[in-house]
């Protein structure tokens, strides 16, 4: 038997019909390159868990402080140690992204020396079945409850925070809501949290700014929340007329931005970057003015 030959609109049928699956399957590549390691971030973003590594204060030298456990705003059981004061003021530490109570030992340890109060507190993604965080929203939202903790304690006139990170991110969001935290020294926190994921400012491809888009739309379908409602640069100047103390290393600022976050801030307010410095580094570098600083500006903050 003979084929029977094809005519040329059957050919040209057949090449378009290539053509839109060849694009298709390409499309359908690049769509996956960009959605799957988006959502895996965002995952690790809104899912830290909780880094308990066993410390204790008994290990820095913080011989008195208690097992104590607090709600957080919609329920959960956050746990603490809590040092009464000897001067009638309680510093709130705050760790960073995934950070158990441990996380601030050493800064505490420091106050403590000086007869500061202190609670060590948790995260809420150490205290949350799934171990979500929400990169400080709903941590102010806890803030604003380990506040009123601390206030209800006997002995307590004063109330501050010392947050590091995430936790810097929480102290200036749940101050700006909370007039009873009276004095907030943030440490490396993001300046915004939209414009941090799209690196605002920045020349990146626009491959690389699929990338950070699809970040951002799998943080709120993670969270329930809008990354434009975690900006501390947006309320920072709701802390005023309490004092705020902002603490970044040199190596830092260009992502953070603090010295445009300290613009927008109102009196009083001071900021110090740290020379020769990382992220989260600046005990390790300045351990000395570290102390002479925070010491001195919570003193300040307190005095009568």
């Amino acid at each position: 038997m003979h084929s029977v030959p094809r005519d040329r609109q059957y050919w040209l049928r057949l090449a378009r019909l290539a053509l839109v699956a060849i694009i298709a399957g390409a499309i359908g590549t690049l769509v996956g390159l960009v959605l799957f390691p988006s959502a895996i971030y965002a995952h690790y973003l809104t899912h830290p868990g909780c880094g308990e590594m066993g410390l204790t204060p008994a290990d820095v030298g913080i011989a008195e402080a208690e097992d104590v456990t607090y709600s957080s705003h919609d329920g959960l059981t956050l746990r603490a140690w809590y040092l009464p004061p000897q001067n009638g003021a309680v510093v709130i530490l705050l760790p960073g992204l995934g950070g158990a109570r441990e996380g601030m030992l050493h800064e505490g340890a420091i106050l403590a020396r000086h007869g500061y109060g202190l609670l060590l507190t948790e995260m809420r993604s150490c205290a949350d079945p799934e171990g979500l965080g929400t990169l400080g929203y709903w941590e102010a939202a806890d803030l604003v409850q380990a506040a009123a903790w601390v206030h209800a304690q006997p002995g307590v006139a004063h109330a501050g925070v010392l947050g590091y990170s995430q936790g810097g991110v929480t102290a200036i969001l749940g101050a700006a809501r909370e007039p009873q935290i009276e004095a907030v020294v943030a440490e490396g926190g993001f300046y915004d949290l939209t414009g941090d994921i799209l690196n605002e400012g920045g020349n990146d491809p626009l491959w690389n700014m699929l990338t950070y888009r699809a970040v951002l739309f799998f943080f709120r379908r993670e969270t329930g929340i809008d990354a434009h409602d975690i900006s501390p640069i947006s309320v920072i100047q709701r802390i005023s007329p309490r004092p705020l103390l902002l603490i970044y290393g040199d190596r830092e600022v260009e992502a953070a931005r603090p010295q445009e976050q300290i613009e927008q801030a109102r009196e009083p307010k001071e900021l110090w970057i740290v020379p020769n410095c990382g992220h989260g580094e600046y005990l390790n570098v300045a351990a000395e003015e570290w102390e002479e600083r925070v010491v001195a500006f919570f003193d300040q903050a307190f005095q009568p």
